[in-house]
């Protein structure tokens, strides 16, 4: 017996005197069993614990939120069936009632206040869920009613609240990241239950009959990782896993034409971009065509529309990811709230790309590094490339870094000077968790401003006065065409800076076997209560 597996039996222990039994694990299940080959293994079930985009897939099958988002990311109602503004600062948010928790206790006012608080700061937490609450306190007025309070007008409230499970007081009271892991406080009011959770091998959940909303098709669902997307091409056609996701763009014509096989595909709330050092005078990874030293060039848009006028969108979509993706002119895709219609993705144009830089001074160009991850969207390093190739052909030498996605990040956010990013240029991705631009614009555009929760993923220090005042304006106008207004109108002036240079939209592929059929989502997340069989 593992020590995994005896840690999880001995942490299980509430769990069963509760009544939650497991079952037997098949290797391939039934009719009544699904299972889901995903390319990344959350990191912890505790789901405070880490705002990543596997663990909050996982966290909305066994936890639920006061407000449920659509496939589209449009705000639901969920534990909550209703709200309304009572002022700018204050809603009022009514609880469903009879809803349970999986060991059986009532869902009360006193649940939610406690998830709230305690999402905000989880000892140790890599990337918190602060961004979305950080502005609100919550107060109970009776035992269906929750006051939610802002520091200033927030529009979003419901949208923000959609990213936060909501986890039992009982069983989370004094209980750490590890006891979630361990199963015995991992209590949620959601479809599924937590059965077993063995690192590195599988996640088995089995269906909450007394879930208060639509039962699930699938009694019980197998999660396994499997990170190398051969292999999950493998396992969905050996039979070892009915539903693969994130389908490897080599694979996708070959599954299309396969009897039995079906595909779904969705653009997502996702833009993949170049962030540069736009902050310090001279900067680690640029130098002069010669090698010598050479001021931080990067800091001139000037050179960053040259690049940016260099880079074959259409080629890096069609013929490097071969259709997952779509280009990208801004931070999210059109047809989202907040989006432009005024800012179609640039197309290359090389001959002004090397008047641009002869402008700024660099007619000869300079050279560069670029750094990328190797294993965190479809073919990283390979864009990478391509990009390091598309610039070259402007007459800026690009050599390409690529590494796994856990030294990236690690050395992308504080591995260089002073706690700041290591590197100059470097491909990086954002995904906004409520549906719409906010997210985005107040996280990349804004000026980096920690008390304030802006600026936490621009580590390239762009900042303008004028895009922080149109983002915070709207981050606090009620009045929806108003702010729509305002979120395109600093969406276009930060793109005009080239705040970073946006390269593409990805677009999710999962593949199933039948009758298994999913439409998909565009916060990309793979969740099993919304699969259902057909013929």
């Amino acid at each position: 017996m593992t020590s995994e597996r005896r840690s999880f039996l001995a942490g299980a222990a509430g769990v069963l005197a509760a009544g939650a039994l497991p079952l037997p694990l098949r290797a391939q299940g039934g009719d009544d069993t699904l299972t889901i080959g995903v390319s990344f293994e959350p990191t912890a079930i505790d789901p405070h614990w880490h705002n990543q985009g596997a663990n909050n897939s996982l966290a909305q099958h066994l936890f639920d939120r006061l407000v449920h988002a659509s496939p589209e990311q449009m705000p639901q109602p969920g534990l909550a069936t209703e709200w309304r503004v009572l002022d700018e600062t204050s809603w009022e948010f009514k609880l469903r009632p009879g809803v349970t928790f999986h060991d059986g206790n009532p869902l009360t006012v006193e649940d939610v206040i406690f998830s709230l608080e305690r999402a905000k700061d989880v000892p140790g937490a890599p990337f918190s869920f602060r961004a979305y609450l950080g502005d609100k306190t919550a107060e109970k007025i009776d035992d269906r009613t929750l006051l939610i309070r802002t520091t200033a007008p927030n529009p979003i409230v419901p949208n923000e609240l959609s990213t936060v499970s909501i986890i039992s007081r009982r069983a989370g009271e004094g209980a750490s990241t590890a006891d979630y892991a361990s199963g015995r406080a991992a209590i949620g009011t959601g479809p599924y239950r937590l059965v077993e959770a063995v690192p590195g091998a599988r996640i088995v959940m089995e269906r909450n009959d007394a879930y208060w909303g639509p039962k699930p098709v699938w009694r019980r669902v197998v999660l396994r990782p499997v990170p190398a997307a051969g292999a999950r091409v493998a396992a969905l056609l050996s039979g070892d896993v009915q539903v693969i996701e994130n389908v490897p763009p080599s694979d996708i014509a070959n599954l299309s034409r396969m009897a039995g096989i079906s595909l779904t595909r969705r653009v997502t709330n996702r833009v993949i971009f170049l962030m540069m050092d736009q902050f310090r005078a001279t900067t680690p990874f640029v130098a002069a065509k010669d090698g010598g030293p050479l001021p931080n060039a990067l800091r001139d848009l000037r050179v960053r529309r040259a690049m940016s006028l260099a880079i074959d969108r259409e080629a890096i979509t069609r013929r490097i990811l071969e259709g997952s993706g779509e280009p990208a002119g801004q931070l999210v895709p059109p047809g989202i709230f907040g989006a432009s219609g005024n800012l179609p993705p640039e197309r290359p144009d090389q001959r002004r790309a090397r008047e641009l830089l002869a402008e700024a001074g660099l007619p000869d160009g300079f050279q560069l590094t670029l750094h990328s991850p190797n294993d965190r969207f479809v073919r990283d390093a390979r864009v990478s490339e391509a990009v390091g190739q598309m610039l070259s052909r402007v007459g800026i030498r690009t050599a390409v870094d690529a590494m796994p996605s856990s030294a990236f990040y690690r050395r992308a956010t504080r591995g260089g000077p002073e706690g700041g990013p290591e590197f100059s240029i470097w491909l990086a991705g954002f995904g906004g968790g409520t549906g719409e631009a906010s997210p985005a614009l107040k996280s990349v555009a804004h000026s980096a401003d920690a008390a304030r929760g802006f600026g936490a993923i621009n580590r390239g220090r762009y900042s303008n006065p004028d895009v922080d005042a149109l983002v915070e304006e709207g981050l606090r106008t009620l009045d929806d065409a108003r702010r729509q207004a305002l979120f395109a109108e600093a969406t276009e002036k930060a793109m005009r800076d080239l705040t970073v240079v946006p390269l593409y939209h990805p677009v999710n592929v999962w593949a199933l076997r039948d009758p298994v059929r999913y439409d998909g989502r565009t916060d990309e997340r793979t969740l099993a209560m919304e699969m259902r069989r057909e013929g």
